[in-house]
């Protein structure tokens, strides 16, 4: 690199295609996390990306990673992830699940003791309450391609949300806002891909709309069966032709219909949240989600085209059971991250991002990008 001409150094790095899907390469990415209703902690995340398909130069690259986080506020999440991209990537199989306890500091409606001694919650005053989310979701699902760039597919879907005080006034609270004794829903996932991008960990270009509804079955008795719709619009935008600078833009809906218990509404904020980042994960819900997010992506010639930046602007609000959408408030973002890609040909990174939001200043370190 050091003995190139300026002209060279400008240029993106360039792969032997068959060379680079030889046989399996493995990663462990461990790094510093916080978000301020976990607080500080470690991660670590071990993956193996590998082409399944011999002689296969369409698919993308297919993964299997592992993953741990431990807080100071003795939060913990465990999990798996298996990606699956097959023959000329005419089949897409996803496997995933983890589960974990996830101390927070939950905003909910202050409690009053009824006539009848039970005690209800107070919607004209708000309080915080310190509280344990238990959870645990496994998802899965296969699709097929059935016309270029067209994929249907069917999965299976898990997802267990609790919540507990810890302590006597904390878990009176969750009680009253209906988020105890919640009961694990599965249901079948109908999912329905456009995918035109020419990589899916880091595009250059191209779109992705995508929708997923979850179907939820009653469970244990309960009258809590209901139907999530999930919608994903994603485009990507090259400003020259060598690819470096990179406009990238996403829409996300979470809307829910039917009996959901309140401790499967959407969750605005990262940490096992419907939206990655900006927010304090608990203190923002309600029934249903929009979020749009718009990056400015930079990769650099620095350390062969290995170092990359970020700068966010993005904008949402959850609605629907407690607010109407035109009351909701909005919860805008701003934010700068910076890249460093661990495996250059499937365009793996790993990423920090600094937020400043409504909630203040958040800082995430990751894997491979929020979108």
């Amino acid at each position: 690199m050091y003995g190139q001409s300026s002209k060279k150094k400008k240029e993106m790095t360039q792969f032997d295609t068959e060379k680079e899907r030889e046989g399996v390469k493995l990663r462990v990415v461990p790094g510093p996390m916080y978000d301020p209703s976990i607080k500080f902690g470690v991660f670590v995340a071990p993956i193996l990306t590998y082409y399944p398909s011999k002689g296969d130069t369409i698919s993308p690259n297919s993964m299997s990673s592992f993953y741990g986080m431990y807080t100071t506020n003795k939060s913990y999440i465990l999990g798996f992830n298996t990606e699956l991209y097959l023959k000329q990537d005419t089949w897409r199989i996803r496997v995933r699940g983890g589960g974990g306890g996830l101390n927070k500091e939950l905003n909910l409606y202050d409690y009053q003791k009824g006539t009848d001694g039970n005690v209800y919650p107070d919607t004209t005053q708000l309080t915080d309450a310190d509280a344990k989310q238990e959870v645990f979701q496994f998802d899965s699902y296969i699709l097929r391609k059935v016309f270029p760039h067209l994929y249907v597919g069917l999965g299976f879907n898990y997802k267990s949300n609790d919540f507990v005080g810890n302590d006597a006034r904390s878990d009176t609270l969750v009680y009253a806002n209906g988020l105890t004794g919640s009961s694990g829903n599965s249901g079948i996932a109908y999912k329905l891909d456009f995918d035109t991008r020419d990589n899916i960990n880091y595009p250059y270009k191209g779109y992705y709309v995508g929708y997923t509804g979850y179907q939820y079955f009653a469970s244990e008795g309960k009258e809590n069966k209901y139907l999530a719709n999930m919608i994903e619009l994603m485009g990507f935008w090259s400003l020259n032709p060598s690819n470096r600078y990179i406009i990238a833009a996403k829409v996300y809906g979470n809307i829910l219909a039917g009996s959901p218990e309140r401790a499967n509404y959407s969750y605005y904020g990262r940490v096992n949240g419907d939206v990655q980042r900006g927010y304090q994960s608990g203190r923002r819900v309600d029934k249903n989600a929009l979020n749009i997010e718009v990056e400015f992506r930079w990769t650099t010639p620095y350390f062969d085209n290995k170092l990359r930046f970020m700068g966010l602007l993005g904008n949402g609000k959850v609605y629907g059971e407690y607010n109407d959408f035109t009351e909701a408030e909005w919860l805008p973002v701003v934010g700068a991250g910076v890249r460093y890609t661990i495996l250059p040909y499937a365009r793996i990174n790993i990423r920090f991002d600094s937020t400043y939001s409504k909630d203040g200043f958040i800082w995430y370190f990751g894997l491979r990008e929020a979108f």
